[in-house]
């Protein structure tokens, strides 16, 4: 009788610590597989070539699991992206070949900006034309779109024109957005850009609640930080919490990885590596990392154009692809990227 009941026990032990164990195992787990992201400066002059020349970024590529343009590159002229036109990118084949790489697609979009926010409905007629034009093109050149990221709704929602600095109109006019696009493509996740400290944590996770109300959730949110204005502490302080909040609505959490120099690559690259630091420094363990980690630049040269860093190849210093697959191994805990070469065991 005391074995019998000794031996119960112990079951009931081991299921305890087994679901225990997964439950661990899922509050540390990422909530996306697609962990790594990928976004060129749109005009970078070798843009077209990452097609032409894939083995030039290879290493890069086995890492990359959603490629990001801009909706501009749907266009067949725009000067934020030089060469890197809708017709170029098709004679490059450039949308079939991500799906060939088994690479997602993302598409930066302008869900709500100044010359959207219309006293009338054309605004954002305007706004989600546009967005169903870009991903038809997509399609029609053989390609797939499985993302679209909007690109700080709340950035320019914060103006007089856009009703702010109240958040709850631009929450109205992203669920507009979010719900007449998801009606004629429903397969297609869209998620939130936001700007931080520009937006301060307690803003967004208002922006998260208020679009939550009005059920239009975002697939995903990115942050957007501007590092060098951060006190000590505050990055690891905010960037914890909305990710704790985002996982709280198993809702995945990003961080973009970018540069503010547009004069020279390794300046740009400089930049990279500090956002790089306090990731490292807020989130101890890979699996402790934010769901997605997204590589983009937007940083303008003093030219004004929008071509820095460079693309290729990847065993050039400083190139966009070289960036990326040093901060993934170094966020891995595989290599620092930096001169000291030591690895951070994590």
């Amino acid at each position: 009788m005391y074995d019998r009941i000794m031996s119960r026990r112990v079951c009931q032990v081991v299921i305890v610590v087994l679901l225990m164990v997964r439950v661990m195992a899922a509050q540390s787990a990422p909530l996306d597989s697609d962990r790594i992201w990928f976004s060129p400066n749109p005009g970078t002059l070798d843009m077209l070539r990452m097609f032409e020349h894939p083995e030039e970024w290879s290493r890069a590529r086995s890492i990359i699991n959603v490629f990001n343009i801009t909706q501009q590159h749907t266009f067949t002229s725009d000067p934020i992206i030089g060469p890197n036109t809708y017709p170029a990118l098709v004679n490059v084949d450039a949308f079939r070949k991500l799906v060939r790489w088994r690479i997602k697609l993302s598409i930066g979009v302008g869900a709500v900006k100044e010359f959207y926010c219309t006293t009338d409905s054309s605004g954002m007629n305007a706004a989600i034309a546009n967005t169903l034009d870009a991903v038809a093109k997509v399609t029609q050149a053989g390609g797939r779109v499985d993302y679209l990221s909007m690109d700080e709704p709340w950035v320019s929602g914060r103006s007089k024109t856009c009703g702010g600095p109240a958040l709850e109109p631009t929450a109205d006019r992203v669920a507009l957005y979010m719900s007449s696009v998801s009606r004629t493509y429903p397969a297609i996740k869209i998620g939130l850009i936001e700007a931080y400290p520009f937006s301060s944590a307690d803003a967004i996770e208002s922006m998260l609640s208020l679009l939550r109300s009005r059920g239009t959730p975002p697939a995903f949110l990115h942050m957007d930080v501007d590092w060098h204005s951060l006190k000590s502490g505050e990055f690891e302080r905010d960037m914890r919490r909305l990710r704790d909040v985002c996982h709280a609505q198993r809702l995945p959490f990003g961080i973009i990885i970018t540069g503010y120099n547009g004069d020279a690559d390794a300046l740009y690259a400089l930049d990279a590596a500090g956002i790089a630091h306090l990731i490292a420094q807020t989130f101890l363990r890979w699996d402790d990392m934010p769901d997605h980690l997204m590589f983009d630049s937007w940083v303008e040269s003093g030219t004004g154009l929008r071509i820095t860093p460079a693309n290729l190849p990847e065993t050039a210093l400083y190139t966009h692809t070289r960036l990326a697959f040093d901060i993934f191994r170094y966020l891995r805990g595989v290599e620092m990227p930096s001169p000291t070469g030591k690895a951070v065991p994590r």
